[in-house]
């Protein structure tokens, strides 16, 4: 079996690899025949020494090789055709999945040569605010504890759609709240605000080219104590949803028509609503693009997160 899952949405790829884990380790619990390894040079190595191994017990090989497309090119190539070459892509006794925790560059000629293979694929993308809502409906139900729908505005207007941090808050609630319904105010009471960053004072000294000053706003933030992969990542949210807010006004929608249509929280399209004006169409591709050029970066190690940040406001 060959199952290569990919995506943006890095929540839902990992439960997705930790349900398959699980569901080895309960079939062969000896665990001697389970390799996750990193896609670097020791990890290349650690492949090869895993593909010689004889299994234990007549039990399957589970191999997970992760980030497969944050490596350098000769050495995505070296894995990718020692892969190949050992015929790992229709071995009956292994199991491989290439796990990545970012959006792989879709031209590569490994990428496109994965999703001509047969084999299972599947892409998690981000979740728009109607599947957000029913993720935390699904995650609600699996306790024996109610949510008001208020409450579910509540927590994507302070989380977005980031649902690592929604699933760190759900566990809060229903902690706090012990088989009681789950209100608005204690959404209030409880999570932190994602809004405790004034990120739309970032965006607009951005949409005012006003550089020198979303940088001291955010250098402030930093130092205050703030994680710098969160403020990018609000950075990241708010240029999405200026996007969709840009298209829908050049198509001529008006403010309740971009809500029904986007599903956007209207506080968010209320503040991004006049900003929007601010850039054309083309500028806000331009910057988002930006945008998911630096979070590569960072997360591949390429940049500090700080130094990321700054290169992102010089290129504006």
């Amino acid at each position: 079996m060959v199952l290569f899952l990919f995506g943006t949405n890095t929540f839902l790829a990992k439960r997705k690899l930790n349900e398959i884990i699980e569901k080895y380790r309960s079939k062969y619990r000896s665990g001697l025949n389970l390799f996750e390894i990193e896609a670097n040079e020791e990890g290349f190595e650690k492949l090869k020494d895993f593909s010689k191994t004889i299994s234990m017990f007549k039990e399957k090989k589970l191999i997970i090789l992760k980030n497969l497309f944050l490596a350098k090119n000769d050495l995505q190539k070296k894995i990718y055709e020692f892969l190949k070459e050992k015929n790992v892509f229709k071995d009956e006794i292994i199991n491989l999945i290439i796990f990545e925790e970012s959006l792989p560059n879709k031209k590569s000629k490994i990428f496109q040569d994965l999703l001509k293979k047969s084999f299972k694929k599947q892409e998690f993308s981000e979740l728009n605010n109607f599947q957000v809502k029913n993720f935390i409906k699904k995650e609600i139900e699996k306790t024996n504890i109610k949510i008001e729908n208020e409450a579910i505005e509540k927590i994507i207007f302070y989380c977005g759609n980031d649902l690592w941090k929604i699933e760190n808050e759900l566990q809060k609630l229903i902690s706090f709240k012990m088989g009681e319904i789950i209100k608005k105010e204690d959404v209030e009471n409880i999570c932190i605000s994602n809004v405790d960053v004034n990120i739309f004072e970032i965006i607009e000294s951005v949409a005012k080219k006003e550089r020198q000053k979303a940088l001291d706003l955010i250098l402030n933030y930093i130092k205050s104590g703030q994680d710098e992969m969160k403020i990018l990542s609000m950075i990241n949210y708010q240029f999405r949803c200026l996007i969709k807010i840009k298209g829908l006004l050049e198509e001529g929608k008006n403010f309740y028509q971009i809500q029904k249509i986007s599903k956007i929280h209207p506080f968010v399209i209320k503040k991004n609503f006049f900003l929007a004006k601010n850039f054309s169409i083309n500028e806000l591709k331009r910057i988002y693009k930006n945008i998911l050029e630096i979070d590569f970066l960072i997360k591949s190690g390429k940049v500090e997160p700080q130094t990321g940040i700054e290169i992102f406001l010089m290129k504006i």
